[in-house]
């Protein structure tokens, strides 16, 4: 059979029922090339083509296979692996030796691979829609691209005309299939997600058909079709969901009173707007809509207020710190909806202010222990004043108290980082260990840092470079010891505690919550338009 009978047995085998079918025996439709396997006598493929001619494939593909165990890199063995492999009904066999031909093949080559990779795509396509009609659609999806591909290299009517073929089959079994989605969800019994599921669908088979075929007229009115009833049905979903009255406990960090199940609000709003990205000239969704917002930014807004209200009685500056914080999460989240919502604006301000006020009374509680407290603690307690002081302005700037407290903690905090320097730069004598006096220049380095950072000077960098490279001497002379003994040494001396104290101080108390980075979404916002989607 040649390549331009290739279309005639697609047809014959969509034609016929699928388990009930022998495969035709493949002519020389996919013809052999010749090639030399090295350091072995040529294969005569005389008696190859014979037994695919004849009928015989398991049996040209049994001698092709034991050829490529000598050359597994020739292409043209590949390609005609492939071909003995395909008329054996080894489909996948087929695309594994055809990817390694196309990936080592040549411009001469690379058509014809294309060509057999669309023809093995359709056949495991046909072969899969029984049992999974998602990968059918799939394989035909990708039994396009490559005729595709091979169009672009050559314009071989036998190609194209295994391209229109396969597109119109595809565009049969996706319109179909988009019909049976629509008549399922009219059935009264479904549950509204059940319903929006089959909605969703019937929309998406009808969509991808119009992108198959743009000219096709029921494609488009299907398209058309589904898109009105599935934003009717999410505009209905949605609206019911904004105006949800279900109430939900609090938990330990809430004040002990029921608040509105603001996460399903969420989820209505999400399902009004992909109503509205489906119609957006739909006035009525786009009214529903806004009214969802305000609503979600009400629920938000009031689940603020309840976390502060529970601040006040809470024992320790941690929790205070963390449910405030919380409290102007739920504010801003509130704003991002409705960015001029009065409630929610008055709700941030109020956590803004109360955030503010107990960073600086910490503040002020750590610069007092810094006052009686030793060396290495002192840079610990004013670093994280400092810390408190410049995010409570950062909140109130207007408070004019701040702006001292911050000079007068930084100017100490550089004091004490500057003698701790000094103190942990001084030789701790023969008896100190290697180890220990690279620990306490490790420490001496991170404080001159951390000054410099303050407040640069010449000084401090010179400070800086000296210890710099006393500590890259030693470092050197540990790596060789180590060589030396085998072990490193893992005994630690006073300086590498102080080292790692400073190292592990981490972040003040209050640090800033970490920026929210769900996965990724799709191109629709609910839950209900992105189930099952992988982006």
């Amino acid at each position: 059979m040649g390549e331009c009978e290739m279309k005639n047995d697609l047809q014959w085998r969509w034609q016929t029922r699928l388990g009930q079918v022998t495969h035709r025996l493949l002519h020389f439709a996919f013809f052999l090339f010749p090639f030399f396997i090295p350091q072995a006598a040529p294969l005569d493929l005389a008696p190859v083509q014979a037994q695919l001619t004849n009928g015989q494939p398991a049996q040209a593909f049994a001698t092709l296979s034991a050829a490529l165990t000598n050359a597994p890199d020739d292409p043209r063995l590949l390609y005609n692996h492939a071909v003995a492999a395909y008329a054996s009904g080894r489909y996948e066999d087929a695309l594994l030796s055809l990817d390694r031909a196309e990936a080592l093949g040549k411009d001469a080559l690379l058509h014809r691979v294309k060509f057999q990779k669309g023809n093995a795509e359709f056949r495991l396509g046909l072969a899969a829609r029984k049992a999974n009609l998602e990968e059918t659609i799939s394989r035909w999806r990708d039994s396009l691209r490559n005729y595709a591909e091979a169009l672009k290299e050559t314009d071989a009517p036998d190609t194209k005309a295994n391209f229109e073929f396969v597109r119109q089959q595809l565009l049969r079994l996706l319109l179909d299939e988009g019909k049976k989605n629509l008549e399922a969800a009219r059935n009264p019994g479904l549950a509204p997600a059940q319903k929006i599921d089959q909605l969703r669908g019937g929309f998406e088979k009808f969509q991808q058909g119009a992108e198959l075929a743009p000219e096709n007229a029921e494609a488009q009115a299907g398209e058309q079709n589904a898109r009105e009833q599935l934003a009717q049905a999410l505009a209905k979903e949605g609206t019911r969901k904004t105006l949800t009255q279900r109430m939900v406990s609090p938990t330990r960090f809430e004040a002990p009173i029921p608040r509105l199940d603001h996460k399903e609000i969420e989820e209505g709003v999400a399902m009004l707007e992909d109503a509205h990205q489906l119609k957006p000239k739909d006035q009525d969704i786009a009214d529903m809509l806004e009214l969802g917002k305000d609503r979600l930014a009400d629920a938000l807004a009031q689940h603020a207020q309840n976390l502060m209200m529970l601040e006040p009685n809470m024992p320790w500056p941690k929790e205070r710190l963390a449910v405030l914080r919380m409290a102007k999460e739920k504010a801003e989240e509130a704003l991002d909806r409705r960015p001029k919502h009065e409630h929610a604006q008055a709700t941030l301000d109020e956590a803004n202010r109360r955030l503010a006020k107990l960073m600086e009374e910490l503040g002020d509680q750590l610069s007092m222990q810094a006052e009686v407290s030793n060396l290495e603690q002192q840079t610990q307690q004013l670093t994280q004043a400092l810390d408190f002081y410049q995010q409570s302005q950062e909140l109130q700037p207007q408070n004019q108290n701040l702006p001292p407290k911050t000079q007068r903690t930084q100017q100490k905090l550089e004091q004490a980082l500057d003698k701790l320097a000094d103190k942990l730069m001084k030789d701790g004598g023969n008896k100190e260990s290697m180890e220990s006096k690279a620990a306490r220049l490790e420490g001496a380095e991170q404080a001159l840092n951390q000054l410099q950072g303050l407040n640069p000077s010449e000084q401090t960098a010179q400070k800086a470079d000296q210890v710099g490279k006393q500590l890259g001497e030693l470092r050197e002379q540990l790596a060789q010891q180590e060589g030396k003994d085998g072990q490193p040494q893992q005994q630690p001396g006073p300086g590498q505690q102080q080292a790692q104290q400073l190292q592990n101080q981490g972040v003040p108390l209050d640090s800033p919550p970490k920026v929210n980075t769900p996965g990724t979404k799709g191109k629709f916002n609910s839950a209900a338009m992105n189930k099952g989607q992988d982006y």
